[in-house]
């Protein structure tokens, strides 16, 4: 297991974990033929950073500058930025509501993650150590399975579902919005930054990329299974009688629900999907930063990458900040995960540009028909995020 794997189960962050809630919550179980869905597009798109990385040798930031300038790897890099701002709100929200659930204050919980974020400067020049850390936190995200052993999926309801997708009645203006989340919640322009520059880091080469596409397969079924089970939990939340406003209801719903057992267990887990989602955004943006100045990567040791590990350590503060400040910041979840739709179409675009050209990634590049459908893909979700939006 690796950069696939890591990067999949990353995006099964604490915000997506609770968009999955309140589309359960919601709209029953008309979301799950989606989520199947999405897992298409989710591994596809993914698959074009393994080609970037293993056909160039290269991240994404490095080639950018290099294919197209300083000026428009700046401008990607500058526009994640406040995609990732807006990604870490939702990720220290959680953990304050975890923390404000057992008694723990939001400034102690907020400083905690940010000093486990800090810590890993300890592992500077031991690539494997980082990503050995990373797997175990990955692990404990897994405990959303355990939805499936509780609670009985109705399948009938699944067809339902299914069903529902052809019918124009289903699409209300709440169905789009939840959608255009799902969809924001399923690939996320950090995602693209970090998988390319971590199997750089990792040093994979085009013996290794067979096995890098097995695993982020399996890592984009794992992920869509894991929102289908939020899903199930928001459904059974207000079936009996719960509420998923932001995180703290919903883990309140939980304890109420299903006992202080499972309360634990779903606190651990999105405690760890917030980390998690940390590590990998502020590794994705480091990544992009410092191989636009031309040093990057944890197989570096700090004295020779100063500016790599410095974006790593800084671009989470603001957010923490903000939190601090503001902590009921929840409720903002859905439109981030709306946002995150229309901000993946550029940074998607540029990417099918990249591994469409045989001069950056040799025999790795796609085909016309590949690129043109998924340019397509990212015309129709910019659409529907706009659509959510107005």
């Amino acid at each position: 297991m690796g950069p696939g794997w890591i990067v999949m189960l990353a995006d099964v962050d604490a915000p997506s974990i609770l968009t999955a809630m309140q589309s359960g919550y919601y709209l029953g179980y008309l979301m799950i033929p989606w989520l199947i869905l999405i897992t298409i597009p989710l591994y596809f798109i993914q698959e074009l950073t393994i080609r970037l990385a293993i056909g160039s040798g290269k991240g994404i930031g490095e080639v950018l500058k290099e294919r197209y300038g300083e000026l428009v790897a700046l401008a990607s890099l500058t526009a994640m930025v406040v995609i990732d701002g807006a990604a870490y709100i939702g990720e220290y929200s959680a953990i304050a509501a975890v923390g404000l659930m057992l008694g723990i204050p939001v400034a102690v919980s907020v400083l905690l993650a940010i000093t486990l974020h800090s810590l890993i400067i300890a592992f500077a020049g031991r690539y494997k150590a980082v990503e050995n850390m990373l797997l175990a936190i990955s692990a404990l995200i897994l405990v959303y399975l355990a939805a499936f052993a509780v609670f009985r999926l109705d399948y009938g309801g699944v067809a339902q579902a299914f069903s529902a997708m052809f019918s124009p009645k289903t699409y209300s203006s709440g169905y789009v919005t939840l959608l255009a989340a799902n969809i924001g919640a399923a690939v996320m322009p950090w995602m693209l930054y970090y998988q390319s520059s971590a199997i750089v880091d990792k040093g994979l080469k085009p013996q290794h990329y067979t096995h890098e596409r097995f695993e982020t397969a399996i890592g984009a079924i794992v992920s869509e299974v894991l929102m289908i089970a939020g899903v199930i939990v928001g459904y059974v939340i207000r079936a009996r009688g719960g509420d998923v406003d932001g995180f703290e209801s919903a883990l309140k719903s939980i304890m109420g629900i299903m006992g202080a057992g499972w309360f634990y267990a779903a606190s651990i887990g999105l405690i760890a999907a917030a980390l998690l989602a940390i590590f990998v955004i502020s590794m994705g943006f480091a990544y992009g930063f410092g191989e636009f100045l031309g040093r990057s990567g944890f197989r570096n040791r700090f004295s020779s990458a100063k500016e790599f590990y410095i974006f790593y350590l800084i671009e989470v503060v603001p957010a923490a900040v903000i939190v601090l400040a503001s902590p009921d910041l929840a409720r903002l979840i859905i439109d981030i995960m709306v946002f995150n739709s229309i901000a993946l179409a550029i940074p998607l675009i540029l990417l099918v540009k990249l591994t469409s050209d045989k001069g950056i990634v040799g025999g790795f590049a796609i085909g016309k028909a590949r690129a043109y459908v998924l340019y397509a893909l990212a015309l129709i979700v910019l659409a529907l995020g706009i659509y959510a939006i107005v």
